[in-house]
């Protein structure tokens, strides 16, 4: 049975992970992601790592991390690849101490000096390719050792983005053919972009953990049950198995209520699947 988990960004004030988590275990929850909108490693000293493993002991929750949503680990500029291999390791390191079994990973967009994104050739798209794969040889053998699975998420296909299908999400997560290289599979993503079934039947078992949300309209990331994602499409995901931990990643809607939509997404899950979430 996976375990329900929510982004502590949606607890506000959104950078502190404290009150995120004491928000989960008020609320019952026993998953917590950790936003991909902060640097955590320069944010938490030995005393809150301390807390967060105190607390998911005593309240049977289990940390995800979402790396930097900004970052660029196929970047064609050494430094700032450089940078962004640093900060991984680091947050790599920080997963190991808090037993997180999950860091998402975004293989991001074209980062090549002079050139817009949105106008590099597939040539440049390739090499941005190696270049992740680059990065993932350097900290694969880290994430083994901490005893976490990076997964790459799928994302928009957008022109501009390093993997523009699902296929090429496959080609990368197979050629380093690792028991810590898996996939994310964001229902919300693949059901506007390319087709959720298809995205199931494609990642097969690469997926090892799953991002909920409902969309509508070419918009994802709604609070589940106001949308058109039907939730028998991805139900065959939290089938005892199949997946260690289903993250919510949805936002507050057009009044704000972030804190509402994820209780209000929490029990409409939970009307469908029942005991099948923890």
């Amino acid at each position: 049975m996976p375990v329900l988990s929510f982004v502590s960004s949606m607890i506000k004030p959104g950078d502190d992970i404290r009150v995120a988590v004491n928000w989960a275990i008020e609320n019952e929850f026993h998953g917590v992601e950790i936003s991909g909108s902060t640097f955590w490693p320069d944010l938490l000293d030995d005393e809150d790592i301390d807390w967060l493993v105190a607390s998911a002991a005593g309240h049977g929750i289990t940390y995800t991390i979402h790396f930097l949503l900004k970052a660029a680990p196929a970047a064609h500029h050494t430094e700032r690849w450089l940078g962004w291999l640093g900060q991984m390791k680091q947050t790599i390191a920080m997963a190991g101490r808090i037993n997180c079994p999950v860091i998402v990973l975004h293989s991001g967009v074209i980062d090549c000096p002079g050139v817009e994104p949105e106008r590099a050739t597939e040539a440049l798209r390739k090499d941005a390719v190696d270049n992740l794969l680059r990065f993932l040889r350097e900290v694969e053998p880290l994430a083994r050792e901490a005893g976490t699975v990076i997964c790459l998420e799928n994302l928009h296909h957008r022109q501009g983005d390093v993997t523009r299908s699902y296929q090429h999400l496959i080609d990368i997560v197979d050629a380093i053919d690792s028991p810590a290289l898996k996939i994310t599979l964001d229902v919300g993503h693949a059901f506007i972009h390319d087709g959720l079934p298809e995205a199931i039947e494609a990642f097969g078992d690469r997926i090892y953990h799953v991002h909920l949300d409902d969309a509508l309209d070419g918009k994802d990331h709604m609070e589940i049950g106001t949308g058109e994602l039907d939730m028998e499409l991805y139900a065959e995901m939290l089938e005892p198995g199949r997946v260690g931990v289903a993250t919510m990643e949805i936002g507050g809607g057009p009044d704000g209520d972030y804190e509402g939509a994820q209780l209000r997404s929490r029990d409409a899950l939970k009307a469908r699947f029942g005991d099948l979430l923890t």
